[in-house]
């Protein structure tokens, strides 16, 4: 008796025209994917002008449909507004099934486009390279002049855009809105439902917001193994003041998220992520101290493409935060301080910025935070002194002198004869770990960076005199911790 056949079910194929609006196409991609297949497997791969997406026939269930565009009517104001006709265009789409999605106006008939699908939809593309400028589309400034005709979308087109955008991550700050979908490059199988957090709020500026939802959907994503390459906006201002539309440019991110987080598995680059999101989570408050949301944006800056610059600021930032919580706690400042607060942390943000530096002394570091935390109330002056060093040659004369003092403050505070040589000398020896890579930063972007990642290192370690965690930072320590044992379990 042989084996028994395979079953095989039948398959069906759907194209998806390109238009050129970024978020639109994203859009109906998703949708001509969950419209078609739900919770079944989609192939879908880039064939250029075009996608095809293939999977197994499956009967569509309605009711599973319905709620997932009920997800745009809490979402968006158009959307809510024409919820009826995008009822009555899936009943129509149901009963009258195309493989084709050309995604192009109708000369006449068909439905209005929704401003929140894509700011091209409202003023039509801009520019002549859009791989040059990643805002495909902007009315900010001089308004474009809108088309004659307003753009009229096929039922099929209406109900795929309307599905995808029911899965974007809603990002807001004051009057600005934006709504961002991932994109996925070349050839991937999307099996099941996308899940992922979709709403987003901070006070600190609505680039932040963005990059907190992306991080956030990278994150949620690990498991699934799709390959995000970038993410694509559209953003609305006030009563549709101005609008725009584009690519985010989180290629970098990407990047390292997919070859650190999926490919290697490695659970400090996750755990780097995650401290990242949870700090912009954890300071989107409207009363979070003005510091601590320009560290946000800092974060949010660094996040979105690994610079020297951005981090040097985080550090600069972060010095200036935990000097000013020393007095009085100010609002957001504890989870400043819980930022990079780890070595392991900070190796990985040497991998983030593909840079090849040097590791941190740890025995340096170690004094240096020790010498510091003797002065609790001139410290600043002395590490500002640091910051400011020009030169490596410079850094280690300032370190040698920051450390001797705390050697001296030590042997007085033990109840021994201070003997000041002793203490240059033993500042001197342990300062010879720093000669040793002295060699591997003689540009200046790659000093910079080592001496940014450096002082977080030595800021991580050091322990001043500070008021207690308010209450409610008491909680986000309790909730941070609790994620840290999660990881680690």
């Amino acid at each position: 008796m042989g084996l028994p056949k395979p079953l095989a079910l039948p398959k069906e194929t759907f194209y998806v025209d390109k238009t050129g609006l970024p978020f639109y196409d994203a859009a109906r991609l998703i949708g001509v994917a969950h419209l078609f297949f739900g919770t079944a497997s989609a192939e879908v791969e880039d064939k250029g002008s075009h996608w095809e997406v293939r999977g197994p026939s499956v009967t569509r269930d309605y009711r599973q449909i319905e709620w997932v565009i009920e997800e745009g009517k809490e979402k968006a104001h158009d959307f809510s507004q024409k919820h009826k006709q995008i009822q009555t265009a899936l009943n129509y789409v149901l009963n009258n099934k195309t493989n084709d999605f050309r995604g192009l106006p109708e000369s006449k008939g068909g439905y209005p486009a929704l401003k929140e699908f894509d700011a091209g939809l409202q003023y039509g593309p801009r520019g002549i390279d859009p791989l040059k400028d990643p805002v495909v589309v902007s009315s900010q400034g001089t308004k474009p002049k809108k088309q004659e005709k307003i753009y009229l979308l096929s039922a099929h087109d209406l109900v795929a855009a309307s599905l995808g955008f029911s899965f974007s991550a809603r990002a807001s700050s004051g009057e600005q809105r934006s709504y961002i979908l991932p994109v996925f490059r070349e050839k991937f199988v999307l099996s099941g439902t996308l899940t992922y957090l979709r709403n987003f709020n901070h006070s600190a500026g609505g680039f932040v917001s963005e990059v907190l939802a992306a991080l956030s959907v990278l994150i949620d994503l690990v498991g699934t193994k799709l390959p995000v390459s970038d993410f694509v906006y559209t953003r609305i201002f006030g009563r549709n003041v101005f609008s725009s539309s584009g690519y985010l440019g989180l290629e970098r991110l990407c990047t390292y998220w997919w070859r650190r987080v999926v490919e290697e598995s490695n659970s400090d680059a996750l755990r780097l992520l995650k401290e990242f999101r949870l700090f912009l989570a954890k300071t989107a408050s409207r009363t979070t101290h003005n510091q601590v949301q320009d560290l946000a944006r800092w974060v949010a800056d660094f996040v979105a493409n690994p610079n020297v610059d951005a981090l040097v600021k985080i550090q600069q930032l972060k010095a200036r935060i935990m000097a000013a919580s020393q007095g009085q706690p100010i609002q957001g400042g504890y989870q400043a301080l819980q930022l990079l607060n780890r070595s392991q942390n900070l190796k990985e943000v040497k991998e983030m910025m593909a840079m090849q530096l040097p590791e941190v002394p740890c025995q340096v570091s170690e004094a240096l935070a020790k010498a510091l935390g003797f002065d609790e109330k001139g410290w600043m002056n002395q590490f500002t002194r640091l910051e400011n060093a020009g030169t490596f040659s410079q850094f280690i004369q300032q370190v040698e002198h920051i450390i001797s003092r705390g050697y001296y403050r030590e042997q007085q505070e033990s109840g021994q004869n201070p003997d000041i040589r002793q203490a240059l000398t033993r500042a001197r020896n342990i300062a010879e770990d720093l000669r040793k890579i002295e060699s591997q930063l003689r540009d200046d972007r790659s000093f910079r960076a080592w001496k940014a990642i450096f002082l977080l290192d030595v800021l991580s370690r050091a322990r001043f005199r500070k008021e207690s965690a308010p209450e409610s930072e008491e909680a986000s320590a309790s909730e941070e911790a609790s994620e840290s044992k999660t990881e680690e379990g």
